[in-house]
């Protein structure tokens, strides 16, 4: 028991410094967040969220992302509050101003929390030690994660009165509690489910070690344990009725949730994150997930364990601090997994846990803090090593952890986690104008700017930024966290976006909006146009021939459950608040913490110098690390280490950066550089890859010279690339430098060049209405064949080929999709082109095409009934220039091997960046028996030759014309005939089929 005039000066400085934190807090995180939102990783996401409560309170269907899904898929308090901000504040603002109330909330839980372990003074230390710790920052201005920090605070702010129900049994406790934790379940579930384990269970046994327990204190840790079980045996009424009442409120605040996830559970391929790394392999992971936010915690490890096992009150705070630890390590040790069990390993994010295991420490840092700064602590330093000595330990200690968290604040500036901002305004435009809405869009290279972008237009997209909600199989089969940032998402990622870009009439996805070239080359072979880039520098793309969305049936939930989701969360917060004034007026007493006992602020000597220095050594260890890799650190200290930052400036195209690898001379500028570059290294794999894996080996080596082999594997959205450089490096002073590889331009035969060929433009409106057609502005469909189609049958494999004529004089949109009609389908199986085909013909133009069926034993078991190709056409003014000429040389190689030289001439105005050409094999009879696009990795520029070569695999002798099934041949919805081209002899045909970067069409 604490003097009974103990707790005044206590009670008085308490409450100032929690005013000093409050005031801190206002200071700092009310004046920057709202300028780090916009770099946070989930900020957008929940104001997404927060605008569909704005829009549509008691609707709970969302149908803007993946076709449409159920806000109660995330309880949604939260949400609902920004929401109502946002009818008198913008969003973000509202955002900005729920953030900053939430951390004063925290503070003030916080606070509480503290107070019943340690004194009040303790407990105001512990609140401004909130304001500057840096998990709590991260998860603020790195994460953005709101949900978790509301449904935290309201937990914290309930722990003392549940601690008081169990001390004293008065009723009012114990509503007060509920109330608070009510609020909790309404913010995010797992935060209330993991703190019923690592809060609320400790908390409980604290309350029981504190009552007639507290006598067992000094008796071993077994008489000990016994008591607790007997006291809690003695209060099963109290700790029952909690359960209960605990249960029934999480089951019935968010009883939708529990309906969905019952109703429609989660079945995904688990996505990657770096929480579960191992972060002794992957060291960022390590760092932005575990160091960063746990760094002070780390730093005072000592003081903390010092004091929370020499307690045995504490004995529940104990498990819960070291279990959170352990688990937030993630991969680092197989334990985590082991505990967690396979499938909640692979579902949830652990850097939690080590979020959860800073909360638990602060109190007992703040009691170390309180003792260093004015207590024994001090003392001891101050007697033995003088005041100058301590004095500087704590300024130092200070100076640096306050650099650190400049750092934590600007993270993203250090270490970019999102694309530069995008103006949405001018895509908002391009969306509600001409109906653009009547189809889907998608986003790339946006990162979560794509959500704030769905919160502020009605348009639906197919991506989408809640993985939980997911129901698409081209997502849910694969570990994908986007479509957006797909490339991210290694071959997983690729291949699904590009299920989505082939497929896209599936789903009516008709836009792109581009923020990143590296997809160029996939969108262009998978048959998209470039239209138009908006004021903000982002390229629309756009797919002809594809239908405007089709109705869905919303996932109907009961009306009670609307009324409920919109009423019981919101009402919980509510009820919280009236009590919360209530309690205070009424029955809030002036000693109701003296059942806390006091705790003394002295340490053993070891833990004295452990916590004193490691914190000078981890803050200021951490910021030299970091000024070292920024300023200092030589990045061409041998030769190995000059070429891995060589090509990651190149891959981040940090061209000045990476021009000073290069050995200084006067005759090799940075100007030459950027010319030569410019001139000489254009393509697929310099202009549109991504650096995936590099290796280096020496070929010769010695002091002042190495000649070097540099192998290399470039991502890119049309597969993978591996090339071999050889580099000569040499020495002058401490650094090594690459050696300039002499260049001979090509130069071109002619200055000027003219185009030759005729540029198409379709008006638009001719007349001035606001229809959205007009009749005078329909434009006819164009007249188009087909030269051939046939089924073949390849091994286990089935696939159409053929060709396809545009018989009209303007050039057209090709959409090509097949329909496999089966005795024991309920619905025709739909396959459609890929990259084998010319999605934009020129006038007259045919093309060869490829559709693959799958496989051939599931479609026989299956029972084929007939297969229908269906061809859909329209006028096109864009992407029907395909390349210059193109000249074929091929040598069979043996009897089913041929090599080909393609030879390319540029007689377009512009640069070709990638030169393709599209094969087609034909039998005797002159049937296609397949056809097969070839990518060349570097472009040819304008009035220049280009050869290279590439190989077929000749597959007649292999396959066979399946003639045994119906086949139906439609153009624009009516039944058609070939109309065969009169070859009839063995050859390989060539088109080509290039991508050209700028869209000349445009101009």
């Amino acid at each position: 028991m604490r003097p009974a005039n103990y707790h005044i000066f206590d009670d008085l400085m308490g409450k100032r410094l929690l005013l000093v934190a409050m005031i801190l807090c206002m200071l700092t995180h009310g004046v920057i967040e709202y300028f780090t939102l916009p770099g946070t990783y989930d900020a957008f996401v929940h104001m997404f969220f927060a605008d569909h409560y704005s829009r549509f309170w008691f609707e709970p269907w969302e149908y803007r992302w993946y076709t449409g899904f159920l806000t109660v898929s995330y309880p949604p308090l939260m949400h609902q509050l920004v929401g109502l901000l946002s009818k008198i504040f913008p969003m973000k603002v509202s955002f900005a101003i729920f953030s900053t109330v939430i951390m004063e909330i925290l503070i003030i839980g916080i606070y509480r929390f503290s107070k019943i372990i340690f004194d009040k003074t303790t407990a105001g230390i512990a609140a401004i030690l909130t304001v500057v710790l840096s998990s709590i920052v991260e998860t603020l201005h790195v994460y953005g994660q709101m949900p978790t920090l509301t449904g935290l605070s309201f937990l914290l702010n309930a722990l003392p009165f549940l601690y008081q129900y169990m001390i004293k049994r008065k009723p009012i406790y114990l509503i007060m509690a509920l109330s608070f934790l009510s609020v909790t379940i309404s913010s995010h579930h797992v935060t209330a489910i993991f703190g019923m384990v690592f809060f609320i269970a400790p908390a409980l046994f604290m309350a029981l070690a504190d009552g007639p327990a507290r006598d067992k204190t000094k008796n071993n840790l077994f008489v000990f344990l016994k008591a607790i079980v007997i006291e809690a045996v003695k209060r099963w009424k109290e700790i029952i009725l909690f359960g209960v009442l605990m249960i029934v409120m999480a089951i019935g605040l968010i009883f939708p949730y529990w309906y969905w996830s019952k109703t429609d559970p989660i079945t995904q391929v688990s996505i990657p994150h770096g929480s579960r790394d191992n972060f002794f392999e992957v060291t960022s992971s390590g760092l932005i997930f575990y160091i960063i936010p746990l760094i002070l915690i780390f730093a005072l490890l000592p003081a903390i364990s010092y004091t929370i096992l020499r307690k045995k009150r504490f004995i529940g705070w104990a498990v819960s601090f070291y279990l959170c630890l352990l688990l937030g390590s993630g991969g680092s040790t197989p334990i985590p997994k082991m505990m967690l069990g396979e499938t909640a390993f692979n579902i949830l994010t652990l850097d939690r846990f080590g979020f959860w295991a800073s909360i638990i420490a602060i109190p007992f840092m703040a009691k170390y803090i309180n003792s260093f700064v004015g207590g024994p602590v001090k003392k001891f330093w101050v007697k033995n090593f003088g005041q100058k000595t301590h004095f500087l330990l704590l300024g130092t200690s200070g100076f640096f952890y306050f650099l650190f968290l400049i750092f934590v604040f600007h993270l993203g500036s250090f270490r970019p986690l999102q694309p530069k901002q995008v103006e949405i305004e001018p895509i908002i435009n391009f969306l509600n104008r001409d109906e653009h809405m009547r189809w889907r869009y998608l986003t790339l290279g946006f990162g979560d700017q794509m959500a704030w972008l769905g919160a502020n237009t009605m348009a639906a997209t197919v991506d989408g930024n809640y993985h939980s909600a997911r129901r698409l199989p081209e997502l849910t089969t694969r570990p994908v966290e986007r479509l957006e940032n797909a490339k991210f998402n290694g071959d997983a990622g690729l291949a699904s976006l590009n299920d989505f870009l082939t497929n896209s009439e599936k789903y009516s996805l008709k836009y792109v909006f581009s923020n990143d070239r590296f997809y160029d080359p996939l969108l262009y072979y998978s048959g998209w146009s470039r239209t138009i880039r908006l004021e903000n520098g982002i390229m629309v793309w756009e797919k002809g021939n594809i239908s405007t969305i089709k109705p869905v049936t919303p996932k109907e939930i009961h009306p009670i459950l609307k009324i409920t989701w919109g009423t019981f969360p919101i009402s919980s917060l509510v009820i919280a608040t009236l009590l919360t004034i209530f309690y205070l007026k009424r029955f809030k007493e002036q000693d109701y913490l003296d059942s806390v006992p006091e705790t003394d602020h002295n340490y053993s000597i070891a833990t004295i110098y452990g916590s004193a220095l490691l914190p000078v050594i981890l803050f200021s260890g951490y910021i030299v690390m970091q000024i070292n890799e920024l300023l200092l650190l030589n990045e061409q200290k041998d030769p190995e280490t000059a070429i891995l930052n060589f090509y990651n400036h190149l891959d981040f195209q940090r061209f000045e950066t990476a021009f000073h690898f290069f050995k200084p001379t006067p005759t090799y500028t940075l100007d030459q550089y950027l010319l030569e570059k410019s001139v000489n290294d254009g393509g697929l794999l310099p202009s549109y890859a991504k650096l995936d894996s590099i290796s280096t080996q020496a070929i010769t080596a010695n002091d002042d010279k190495a000649q070097m082999s540099v192998y290399t594997i470039w991502r890119t959205s049309v597969g993978n690339l591996s090339q071999i450089d050889t580099l000569i490096l040499e020495r002058q002073k401490d650094r090594w430098y690459i050696i300039p590889k002499s260049v001979v331009p090509e130069v071109p035969e002619f200055q000027m060049r003219s185009y030759t060929f005729t540029l198409f433009k379709k008006q638009g409106k001719r007349v001035i209405s606001s229809f959205p057609t007009v009749k005078d502005d329909r434009v006819k469909k164009p007249f188009a064949a087909y030269r051939q189609a046939n089924i073949i049958e390849n091994d286990s494999t089935l696939y159409l080929t053929g060709a396809f004529l545009n018989a009209d004089d303007i050039p057209i949109n090709v959409a090509l999709k097949a329909l496999v009609t089966t005795k024991k389908g309920e619905k025709p199986l739909t396959f459609y082109a890929k990259r084998n085909f010319q999605y934009n013909l020129w006038p007259k133009a045919s093309t060869f095409f490829e559709i693959d069926l799958g496989n051939k034993h599931l479609l026989d078991s299956l029972q084929i009934e007939k297969i229908s190709l269906y061809a859909d056409t329209d006028v096109s003014q864009t992407g029907y220039i395909h390349g210059g000429t193109l000249g074929l040389t091929s040598t069979a190689v043996s009897a089913d091997s041929v090599a080909i030289q393609a030879h390319f001439y540029n007689e377009l105005s512009t640069d070709i960046n990638i030169p393709g050409v599209l094969l087609a094999e034909r039998d005797q009879e002159g049937i296609i028996r397949q056809v097969q696009l070839d990518i060349h990795r570097k472009a040819v520029r304008s009035g220049l030759n280009l050869t290279f070569d590439t190989g077929l695999r000749k597959v007649t002798a292999l396959t066979k014309v399946r003639e045994d099934i119906p086949f139906e041949l439609y153009i624009n919805g009516s039944p058609r005939k070939t109309r065969p081209d009169g070859k009839k002899h063995e050859t390989i045909e060539a088109l080509p089929h290039c991508f050209i970067s700028q869209a000349i069409y445009l101009q």
